[in-house]
């Protein structure tokens, strides 16, 4: 996210595309970043971050799998064009600007690489790396696999270059600063399977992980103490894992603040640690400091509470059951708390290549309190099928003659079909059907849909599903 804006990158094709106002900017792509590895299904151009010193800092860094020489690579480009969104938000990236800032993380395998980069509030770069299929070197400081690494990209030069000397971005706060090792001095977390997707937390600065598991668990991790083991490959969630691994105390492991098997799902998407930022869309204070979380090949989405030291789901009135904040999330590939308080969610392909993948928006609305109308209660009924292929039926009762109006919205608050504008109803039943259309008679997609009714002062909402 870039104040409004919104960079995407692709990862089979290592464009970085730039979203102005909710459409591609007129510069498209913004950058195509060169010598991308795809050959397996888990590599390419899989993060970017914005440098929290922008505009005055103009730089993008991305976080790929670098094709020929079996390294993974994190590098820096540099920014022109409309850098202070005071035009038509168009940017300029010359591939040349490019300066190579890590290009020697192990990438032998194609799986397991990790590919998250988060700025934290201290003004570090973090970034995540997996185990790259091995195992034991996860616990190992020397060997940057199955890691978060810290670095600090403030002292770097200008334009394009690199890659700069291990003492250039070494934090001095690093937990493990002082050892002989260059790349130990880089380590912030270790002992993770695949982290994929990790967020920050923008007060404390401690990490929510989503680390993937193996054939048993799936495990969320709160790192809150820098140098934490988290025990892979002696541990898989909170349970034994795979491997021994010589030397390595399992008394210092730290466990996971919330597990779940795999047939429940199969890849964790760690999602944000959100703080109620005051914008016009956050959610409650009563979500302050919660974690979200799906999984890429299921079709929830999760929310944990904290207490002291346990974590629990939370449990919210509307869910749609008891552990499910939310449903129909597959292909769910990353999360983004935006500065007016609502979250983005990226809905990648799916495994199967059909698409298209989608950039959406949840945003909380209070609840309209409804007021009877005069006469007696007004009944809105919930939709029938729901789950629905076309056809809702959208039932409700008037207790006496109002004005009422009749809408569906799309899960970003938009509204997509009136069904009733404003007309004048007798009392009695009265039964709608919205034939899954907008109102220039389009087939809208599938998903979360929202249909509120208004009736002389009064509003009430019900959710319904399109399953297409």
């Amino acid at each position: 996210m870039l104040d409004g804006r919104i960079l995407v990158v692709e990862q089979t094709t290592g464009r970085v595309r730039l979203v102005v106002n909710g459409a591609l900017a007129a510069i498209d792509p913004v950058l195509t970043v060169g010598n991308v590895n795809i050959g397996g299904n888990e590599q390419g151009l899989l993060g970017i971050a914005v440098d929290p010193g922008w505009p005055a800092r103009p730089y993008l860094y991305v976080h790929y799998d670098y094709a020929g020489t079996f390294r993974i690579h994190i590098a820096r480009f540099t920014v022109g064009g409309d850098l202070s969104f005071t035009g038509n938000g168009s940017l300029t990236i010359d591939p040349a600007t490019r300066y190579d800032i890590l290009t020697d993380l192990p990438d032998n395998a194609n799986n397991h690489n990790g590919g998250t980069l988060r700025f934290g509030p201290d003004g570090m770069l973090y970034i995540s790396l997996g185990d790259d299929a091995t195992g034991c070197p996860a616990t190992d400081p020397t060997v940057l696999v199955g890691k978060i690494l810290r670095i600090d990209v403030s002292a770097l030069p200008a334009g394009g270059g690199g890659p700069p000397a291990s003492g250039l971005i070494t934090p001095a706060d690093n937990p493990l600063v002082n050892d002989p090792n260059a790349n130990a001095r880089l380590v912030w977390m270790y002992g993770l399977r695949n982290p994929f997707r990790f967020s920050i937390d923008p007060v404390s600065g401690n990490l929510a992980i989503g680390d993937v598991g193996e054939s048993l668990r799936e495990e969320v991790d709160y790192a809150t103490v820098p140098g934490s083991d988290f025990g892979w490959p002696m541990r898989e969630g909170d349970i034994a894992g795979p491997s021994s691994c010589p030397g390595v105390d399992p008394l210092t492991f730290k466990g996971p603040i919330h597990v779940y098997t795999h047939s429940d799902g199969q890849a964790v998407i760690g999602g944000p640690l959100y703080r109620s930022n005051g914008g016009p869309n956050s959610f409650p204070a009563a979500y302050d400091g919660d974690i979200f979380l799906n999984d890429f090949y299921s079709p929830w989405l999760r929310r944990l509470k904290g207490s002291g030291s346990s974590w629990s789901l939370a449990a919210t009135p509307g869910q749609p059951n008891a552990t499910d904040w939310g449903s129909g999330a597959t292909w769910v590939s990353d999360w983004l708390e935006t500065a007016d308080g609502a979250m983005l969610y990226c809905r990648m392909l799916s495994g199967t290549g059909s698409g298209p993948g989608s950039i959406r928006r949840i945003r909380y609305a209070a609840p309209v309190a409804a007021t009877a109308p005069p006469g007696g209660a007004l009944e809105f009924r919930a939709p029938y099928p729901s789950p629905a292929r076309d056809l809702v039926a959208l039932d409700y009762r008037l207790a006496a003659d109002a004005s009422v109006r009749l809408t569906v919205y799309d899960v970003a608050g938009r509204a997509i079909r009136s069904l009733i504008v404003a007309a004048a109803e007798p009392a009695g039943e009265h039964h709608v059907v919205w034939d899954g259309r907008d109102d220039a008679g389009r087939a809208v997609g599938p998903g979360l849909y929202l249909a509120r009714l208004s009736v002389a002062g009064a509003a009430l909402e019900r959710r319904l599903v399109l399953t297409r």
